[in-house]
């Protein structure tokens, strides 16, 4: 996979996600930490500095905060600037709507903020906000909008559910008119609240597979827009194999919740290999299953390559 100039540098950071709070000002109907909301405490300013130096003693070059919704602390600039204080640079994975405040988001940008990882999951404001439980649509769009051009690594992430299956190039349309950025487009992972709406949101992995490759299809015409998939397993994307992505295609190497008190190994999830796969030439490269999916589906869907590529 190719960059798109100006989206994601040759050489990414090395980096590290951060929690800092599980407080949301959504509510998505895939949420995977929606049982953390009100149960786990906004992670301490202090800690916060104390984890980004054991994270930079690993190696890390860059802190992406995160939650629940990291533009909710009231404290965030303070800890941008930390983290300019101790050699570290920073970034966001937000669900944007803050960031649509023009004052907001001038001082983060003066604090250095470079790299933006938000959602988009619609390409109408009806979709969307549906899945987010509230009028977000609109604010994620003047986020980026007044994100471009800023030197801000953008990333725009969309979730694979029934009601917006049938939108994911659209989605991209909208995106190619503001880029430079990557859009991803994933397979919902089944845990947290996707569990108590997935009957509403389920979309057979072989459908979301093909939308997912019609939307990188697409992609490959537009300037400006880097379009990947993640979540999976590659004989349900196999003509989008070269555009597979995932935090280590973010460079993320590790990851702290905010109840952890380090850093761990950042992984694909809870996947399983079901028998099929043994003899799948792209085992070695492949996320393989959601377990949760290998559990209601089984095999349906799924294919072992041939030791040519071929299915």
């Amino acid at each position: 996979m190719v960059p798109v100039t100006g989206t994601v540098p040759r050489e990414p950071p090395v980096r590290a996600v951060l929690k800092l709070t599980y407080a949301c000002n959504q509510r998505c109907a895939f949420c995977r930490v929606d049982e953390c909301r009100g149960t786990v405490d906004d992670v301490p300013a202090e800690t916060v500095v104390r984890k980004a130096l054991a994270a930079r003693a690993l190696g890390v070059d860059m802190i992406l905060f995160s939650g629940g919704e990291p533009t909710l602390r009231s404290d965030l600039p303070r800890l941008a600037a930390a983290m300019g204080a101790i050699g570290m640079s920073w970034g966001l994975i937000t669900n944007g709507r803050r960031l649509a405040h023009e004052a907001f988001r001038e001082v983060l940008l003066g604090l250095g903020l470079t790299y933006v990882h938000t959602s988009l999951h619609g390409a109408t404001a009806a979709t969307h906000d549906d899945l987010v439980e509230c009028a977000a649509f609109d604010e994620v769009l003047a986020a980026l909008r007044g994100l471009q051009g800023r030197g801000v690594e953008l990333h725009v992430n969309t979730v694979v559910t029934r009601s917006n299956v049938g939108e994911i190039a659209a989605i991209g349309d909208l995106l190619a008119g503001i880029g430079p950025m990557t859009h991803k487009v994933c397979l919902a992972e089944p845990r947290g609240r996707f569990l108590e709406r997935a009957e509403a949101l389920w979309v057979a992995p072989e459908e979301a597979g093909r939308a997912a490759e019609d939307a990188v299809r697409k992609g490959r015409e537009r300037d400006g827009l880097n379009v990947v998939v993640e979540g999976f397993p590659l004989c349900q994307v196999p003509s989008a194999r070269d555009s597979v992505s995932g935090l280590h295609g973010h460079n993320i190497r590790y990851i702290s919740e905010g109840f952890e008190d380090g850093f761990f190994p950042a992984d694909a999830g809870e996947r399983t290999f079901p028998a099929l796969c043994e003899g799948c030439s792209a085992r070695g490269d492949c996320p393989g299953v959601y377990v949760g999916y290998a559990e209601r589906c089984g095999t349906t869907g799924l294919k072992a390559f041939e030791a040519d590529g071929n299915g």
